[in-house]
């Protein structure tokens, strides 16, 4: 069960919707035809010599015809912040809905913290909020480490293919842990439904698989992007759905960095990785569905693995380990979006406005203080997992 450690009494937030061409190689051979009945007896005496190619050798020349597809390698994890102008392109204007919540009976045990809807906390709107309160930084507990807490998010959904690959050693299982098949550093492997379940390549597997990395820093490819933690394979008729598990802390890393640019002030960021740790536990705590707590589009949070994660986002993110918004001793679900004029169409002006909180860091507020000019009342607690 989670335990909201240390309330402030008012910081917060509420989350977003805010070939190459083949040339037979000539040569150039054109032979210069000197004297026909000089080359003639050459030219027969190599046709008789000539053995007819095999069916083999024909077999195998189609199979070097046609390797196996090879993956990039990975991003580099910590890519320098590029320069770009805020507010990011992800932030449009149409605003994140909350998909309804449906029973999961896999939805996390652990997680039994309550979730408080936007609409119960107290007047947040800006005229509510023109004077942000000054208060002291929450204070970090002795040798403190975020709960290692796993969030399921739907990367690929209804689609007929993917092309799978890893970094580093990894195995393939099944829903039960035992191990199917190793995969080769940078192998494209291609997967689509079977008949009976999966097909990679030539090799049949259940409907239901995982790729997992063996080591700590193994990344997982997926189509076009390089992703943390491990991948699910599920056939669904002729279709594929593809999850990601990935530690929360690591999700928002790429989280931060797909829905601010990375180039935005600090506590802007601080800002924003609060509010999407809050809406994400939402969600692990009432899950989309039974395989994954939410997908990846603007209808939830924007995430992309590791190609829109930068040395700020991490910084961000480490900063504010397990923070969460909080009233009345449960989580809030922090809605947000681009700016002022989208949080008052989609939430009657409750709501968090990325633009609003990139100027108010620049004004030199910090964190807390935007959260608390977006959401007065509302407090900032700490995850610790109770055992």
């Amino acid at each position: 069960m989670i335990k909201l450690d240390k309330k402030i009494k008012d910081g917060v937030i509420k989350m977003k919707f805010a070939a190459s061409t083949y040339f037979s190689l000539l040569r150039h051979c054109a032979v210069p035809l000197l004297s026909i009945a000089t080359f003639t007896p050459i030219l027969l005496t190599y046709l008789a010599k000539e053995k007819p190619e095999t069916p083999q050798q024909q077999a195998n020349l189609e199979t070097a015809a046609s390797p196996a597809p090879i993956i990039p390698s990975p991003i580099a994890p910590l890519t320098a912040p590029s320069p770009k102008l805020f507010p990011s392109p992800q932030s449009s204007a149409t605003p994140k809905s909350a998909p309804s919540p449906q029973s999961s009976p896999s939805a996390p045990k652990k997680l039994a913290a309550s979730v408080r809807s936007p609409n119960t906390s107290p007047d947040t709107s800006p005229a509510a909020a023109a004077k942000p309160v000054t208060r002291q930084p929450l204070a970090v507990p002795a040798n403190y480490t975020p709960p290692a807490l796993e969030i399921r998010v739907a990367i690929k959904r209804d689609v007929a293919s993917v092309l799978i690959g890893v970094n580093g050693p990894a195995v393939i299982t099944d829903r039960q842990g035992r191990g199917l098949k190793t995969i080769a550093t940078n192998e494209g492997l291609p997967v689509i439904p079977g008949a009976n379940g999966l097909k990679m390549g030539d090799l049949s597997l259940p409907e239901v698989i995982f790729v997992q990395p063996t080591s700590a820093d193994g990344l997982v490819y997926v189509d076009d992007s390089w992703y943390r933690g491990k991948v699910l394979l599920v056939a669904q008729g002729d279709r594929l759905l593809v999850v990601n598990h990935v530690n929360l802390e690591a999700y928002l890393y790429s989280v931060v960095g797909s829905e601010m640019h990375s180039t935005a002030p600090m506590h802007a960021l601080k800002a924003q990785a609060i509010a999407a740790r809050s809406y994400a536990l939402v969600h692990m705590i009432r899950p989309a569905n039974a395989w994954f707590h939410l997908g990846n589009s603007q209808r939830w949070q924007v995430y992309k693995g590791i190609r829109s994660e930068y040395q700020s986002t991490h910084q961000a993110v480490n900063a504010t380990a397990g923070q969460i918004l909080s009233y009345k001793g449960g989580v809030v679900e922090s809605l947000y979006a681009a700016t002022d004029e989208i949080v008052a169409w989609a939430h009657g002006g409750r709501g968090m406005s990325q633009t609003g909180a990139y100027k108010l860091a620049e004004k030199g507020l910090d964190y807390q203080q935007i959260l608390g000019n977006y959401y007065p009342g509302v407090g900032l607690a700490r995850l610790v997992l109770q055992n």
